[in-house]
């Protein structure tokens, strides 16, 4: 019988950029497990419940796991990638919109987006670990 290895994709770039931008460091050992919603701001960490309000962030990056950030001014971003299309759409759409994003650069969804959880307007809210994607409605920016 053989065993599965997934390979965990490296950070970017650009989500290293953006870390950088958002001035934030990754949450401590003792702090893992706590719901975004909890923590400090200043944090970021991964996590398989996209744009839950309360979505538990780990220090390890795990197959297809999401980057979600808290900056400073207590905003919460989920951070993707999608097509270029859906990038600018993130950027300035002025109406709702259904967009997909992945956990990692994959085909044509290779562009950094960051979602800010003040746009969401709806999602299914359940963790999403072997999904292909992660689908949720924005507001317009």
């Amino acid at each position: 019988m053989s065993r599965v290895t997934y390979a965990n994709t490296p950070a970017t770039v650009d989500q290293e950029a953006l870390r950088a931008a958002h001035n934030v460091r990754l949450v401590a050992p003792d702090e893992e497990g706590t719901g975004v919603n909890a923590l400090p701001a200043g944090v970021y960490g991964f996590t398989y419940s996209p744009a839950l309000p309360n979505a538990p962030l780990f220090a390890e990056r795990r197959f297809r796991s999401y980057e979600t950030h808290k900056v400073a001014s207590g905003e919460i971003y989920v951070i993707g990638f999608a097509d270029v299309e859906t990038a600018a759409a993130v950027v300035s759409t002025s109406e709702e919109r259904a967009i997909q994003i992945q956990p990692e650069p994959e085909g044509s969804a290779n562009v950094l987006v960051k979602v800010p959880y003040s746009r969401i307007r709806h999602h299914r809210q359940y963790a999403a670990p072997n999904q292909h994607g992660f689908t949720v409605t924005v507001t317009g920016s």
